[in-house]
């Protein structure tokens, strides 16, 4: 089978949803139920149409509580679009123009991210399929109105009913890792190798899709935690390393028990910190810098700060963000979302000036290729033809790879959908509460499905909108042979469309890299920064924690358009290594500078460390350079960053140990040899690549 075609039907039992499901399906069979008992089904299906995509959104959500701000964006899009398109229908030119503008509109959305895509798709959906129903002004706010009603509905199931625990995958995985962390801290091999349930945790997450921040940073930080406590054991003889990680053994099994029932952490305990306490005291003075005991005391104070940031992410899991540490209780949620929409728009000017970009050339695409599509089905012989543009939108996405997956799975999908529902409804000819029950049982299907293949989600949808159509269509098998031949020219549209103007990855996977590497000078500066001014007030707090979230989404972004640029064919497919080296040399460099930002925001007294400044401005300019040379294709030239590093080394020597500067500097230097490490092997990489 080829690749592309196995990908499109592959199916994961790890993402069926059977009882998030439940919840979504009733919003649907709701509307209906009111609908036939009201004696108006058409009007219920209406209202099951405008829960439909709402569901959808629901079950994208990956927060503890119900993701409301979506749902109701998509319920409001959905209930506009409606009304536009019932106003446009019986003017061509008006329905033409409209599905450009939406087109190009929703294309740029993909900027935004998955939920703001969801919300533009189903906004599209919506005016595809009220543009072929005429009416007037009242018929036009009837329809948006049953729209409106039935997606208020699935929102009002979603927040009712949302069960309490989710990811229970993600959570089992996640909870293996950190008791396996906490085998790995007493020196047994209980469970098996730490390495080995990072791996599954990180495999888990991937293939489930979850895009929940705080499963991304458990997993990230069980990696930190596993590297301190490497560390560690390679200095076990030293007096005081043991009590350390005996206690925390006990937070790590604490930890990953809160994980796994999704509680909030219990209460700190005074051991741990006291045995990072001893080993600060006792050993932190002692020796030139780099000798074992300033090794371990070092370590210890990293291992603290990571299982209390590890503790965060659980507590904000499991939902009780109120217990985050006092030093960053006082930040607004409504200030951190205006600055999330003020964000948003900047990115959406930035990638509509961009016409390489990726959401600048799918917006066209839908612009161009919806209106194109609209067009051909209206010199069709058949009914129904808004198929034809709504399968063209369902299936085009930015990539090559979800567009040709999606495509297949779409007709596949809807292939068995239409003969096994038509075959249903010709032979059973459900009514009244037959086919309320039978709608019922698709939509649970599809959104049981949702997650796990798309296309057995194709085909339980089609299955539900054959059920739908039968409401008020008196030739349902009719409609039905309509729309998959609607399906069929639809989905050749999309890709013919995107293979005449592809957008390949190569630019995008190169700007994604550098964007990574300039997002990592920013937080070196900030963090390296701090101790070279000697403070960490709420401004630094702040800019720190900004970077820090740049980062890591400038580090999705590149690991996603890497894992695009894999999929694409041969003479699309762009070379991947020094993506690949960034990315490797990018998680040893965000390692060590959260190590360093943990250290300083621990500390309780602050110095000014000014011979860390030079070093600093060193490791900024060459990230920086490093980006410039992965956008302009050349070889990078970098500053002495050894030199510097031993510079550091000397001062702290010359402090001595048994002062807060010379232990400040001591750590400073512990941590620059892993981050000039990555930075010279990224440098090495891209010489090679020139001289190949």
């Amino acid at each position: 089978m080829p690749p592309a075609v196995a990908r499109a039907l592959a199916f994961d039992p790890s993402r069926l949803a059977p009882t998030a499901a439940i919840r979504s399906a009733l919003g649907v069979t709701t509307p209906l139920a009111i609908g036939a008992a009201a004696g108006h089904p058409a009007d219920g299906a209406i209202a099951a149409v405008g829960a439909l995509p709402v569901g959808v959104a629901a079950m994208t959500g990956e927060l503890p509580v119900a993701p409301v701000g979506l749902l109701v964006a998509t319920t409001i899009g959905m209930a506009t679009s409606t009304f536009v398109g019932s106003l446009c229908s019986g003017h061509v030119i008006a329905v033409v123009f409209t599905l450009a503008l939406w087109g190009f509109v929703a294309g740029l959305m993909v900027a935004l991210g998955r939920a703001a895509t969801v919300t533009g798709v189903q906004a599209l959906i919506g005016l595809i399929v009220f543009g072929r129903y005429p009416g007037g002004m009242s018929t036009a706010a009837l329809h948006a109105g049953w729209v409106l009603a039935g997606g208020l509905m699935q929102t009002l199931f979603a927040v009712v009913l949302r069960p309490p625990r989710r990811h229970g995958p993600e959570r089992q995985a996640i909870a293996d890792l950190y008791q396996r962390l906490a085998a790995l801290a007493l020196g047994s091999t209980y469970g098996g190798p730490s390495g080995a349930a990072h791996a599954a945790a990180t495999r888990v997450l991937t293939m489930r899709g979850s895009e929940q921040a705080e499963l991304r940073g458990l997993v990230d930080e069980g990696a930190r935690i596993r590297l301190e406590l490497q560390a560690l054991q390679s200095v076990n003889d030293i007096p005081g390393v043991e009590d350390l990680t005996g206690a925390a053994a006990g937070r790590l099994s604490r930890l990953s028990r809160a994980v796994l029932r999704g509680t909030p952490v219990e209460a700190e305990t005074p051991d741990l910190a006291g045995a990072v306490d001893v080993l600060r005291q006792t050993h932190a003075a002692e020796g030139r810098a780099g000798t074992p005991q300033r090794f371990a005391a070092a370590r210890a104070a990293a291992l603290l700060g990571q299982l209390r940031a590890a503790e965060r992410l659980a507590d904000a899991l499991s939902g009780a963000r109120w217990v985050a540490l006092p030093r960053i209780a006082g930040v607004s949620a409504r200030l951190q979302l205006g600055s999330t929409l003020a964000g948003g728009l900047a990115r959406l000017r930035e990638a509509a000036r961009d016409a390489d970009a990726p959401a600048f050339r799918h917006a066209v695409r839908l612009a161009v290729l919806l209106p194109a599509a609209e067009i051909v089905s209206r010199q069709l012989p058949w009914q129904r033809g808004y198929w034809v543009p709504l399968t063209t939108v369902v299936i085009l996405k930015p990539d090559y790879a979800a567009t040709v997956q999606r495509g297949v799975a779409r007709l596949v999908g809807t292939g068995l959908g239409i003969v096994v529902a038509g075959v249903l409804v010709a032979e059973a000819r459900p009514t009244g509460l037959g086919l309320i029950v039978a709608a019922g049982l698709a939509a649970w299907a599809s959104y049981t499905v949702f997650a796990a293949s798309y296309a057995l989600y194709t085909f339980a949808l089609t299955a539900l909108i054959v059920f739908l159509i039968s409401t008020g269509d008196p030739r349902p098998l009719a409609a039905v042979a309509d729309r998959g031949l609607d399906t069929l020219l639809g989905g050749a549209i999309a890709l013919i469309g995107y293979a005449a103007w592809p957008t390949p990855e190569e630019r995008t996977l190169r700007s994604t890299t550098a964007q990574l590497l300039d997002s990592l000078a920013d937080y070196a500066d900030v963090v390296l920064g701090g101790y070279a001014g000697g403070r960490y007030d709420a401004d630094l707090r702040a800019r720190a924690t900004d970077r820090a979230r740049a980062a890591r989404r400038a580090r999705e972004e590149a690991q996603a358009s890497l894992d695009r640029a894999l999929a694409e064919p041969t003479r699309l497919r762009p070379d991947t290594t020094v993506a690949q080296s960034v990315l490797a040399g990018a998680r040893r460099e965000v390692i060590t500078l959260h190590a360093l930002r943990t250290t300083l925001q621990d500390s309780t007294e602050h110095i000014a460390l000014p011979e860390v400044a030079p070093v600093t401005g060193e490791v900024v300019t060459a990230l920086h350079e490093l980006a410039s040379a992965v956008r302009e294709h050349r070889d990078a030239v970098l500053p002495a960053l050894r030199e510097g590093q031993h510079q550091i080394e000397q001062a702290a020597d010359e402090a001595g140990g048994g002062s807060l500067r010379g232990r400040r500097l001591g750590v400073v230097a512990a941590h620059l040899d892993p981050l000039v490490d990555a930075i010279d092997t990224i440098a090495h990489v891209l010489d090679g690549e020139m001289t190949a």
